[in-house]
């Protein structure tokens, strides 16, 4: 089904509408019916729906001591975010993060701004996360960021190792 028109979605809204008023008991005794018959399929639904619910929050609101974050090391990843050495590592990190917020983070960490200096910017538009959950995105970046610089060093230092 492709872009209605206005004057379409609003005939269509009524009609569903008017539908539901008129057969509604109908409508929600095949609903009841269908979840009786299928109680596994709502059942593995509500389980996944709970369980990405859980893990979103889980890693969005984590602390710098969950990631094994000082505040040495997280004034070393800062220099290291600004510098554009590393830009390309940035970028995926912050997409890994937040994809919807990840010019945002860059922003953020880049520019040393805080949240309500770039929650309405310009040029990237409004962001897309609330204050708390754009700090923890803002913490999982910098994980991320430590991860990959942990990697690349180990990796360093194994070519040079090697020569």
């Amino acid at each position: 089904m492709g872009t209605l028109s206005s004057e379409a979605s609003e005939a269509r809204r009524n009609y569903q509408r008017e539908y539901m008023s008129r057969n509604r008991e109908r409508v929600n005794r095949q609903r009841r019916n269908w979840r009786a018959e299928n109680r596994d399929k709502v059942q593995q639904y509500n389980r996944e729906y709970w369980e990405r619910k859980a893990e979103k929050t889980k890693n969005i609101r984590a602390s710098w001591a969950d990631y094994g974050i000082d505040k040495k090391r997280c004034r070393e990843l800062q220099e290291i975010a600004k510098s554009d050495e590393y830009a390309k590592i940035v970028l995926d990190c912050a997409l890994r993060a937040d994809r919807k917020s990840a010019g945002h983070i860059v922003l953020s960490v880049a520019e040393g701004l805080s949240y309500e200096h770039v929650e309405f910017h310009e040029r990237l538009g409004r962001c897309p996360l609330g204050r708390s959950d754009f700090y923890g995105a803002r913490r999982l970046f910098f994980h991320y960021l430590d991860c990959a610089l942990r990697g690349e060093e180990t990796k360093i230092q194994e070519d040079g190792v090697n020569e």
